[in-house]
């Protein structure tokens, strides 16, 4: 039996929208997404978590994010207002996790595609 070398991979979208309390898309909020390894304390950057990507809403709110990697388990995104008052106030940040992604179609070191459809966050403004 040959010996095989390789890493899992699958190919992933995730997609999301970021409105505020009326419904209304917000553009240019810094949107972080990570791979959380395990169910952690919600902290960004600890030991159990790894930053995939920065990502900036556009003038609908959405964000998306197509990659081929390492598969992701449970999904950290955390959103953030960087830009102050430049997009109709200052917001609140949010973070959300995604638990229990599964991949179809795979085989071998390939584990498939799947597809992450984020329900809209809803951010509230920071009160003065």
């Amino acid at each position: 039996m040959p010996l095989m070398y390789g890493t899992p991979n699958a190919d992933w979208r995730v997609k999301g929208k970021v409105v505020d309390e009326d419904n209304h898309p917000i553009s240019g909020l810094q949107v972080v997404l990570g791979n959380r390894f395990e169910n952690s304390a919600d902290v960004i950057y600890d030991v159990n978590y790894s930053p995939l990507d920065t990502l900036l809403t556009a003038g609908d709110g959405s964000y998306c994010l197509e990659r081929n990697s390492f598969p992701v388990n449970l999904l950290d995104i955390h959103v953030q207002d960087i830009d102050g008052d430049l997009n109709g106030g200052e917001f609140e940040d949010a973070h959300l996790v995604i638990r229990d992604i599964s991949y179809d179609g795979g085989k071998g070191w390939y584990e498939g595609h799947a597809d992450i459809d984020v329900p809209d966050i809803i951010l509230k403004k920071k009160q003065k």
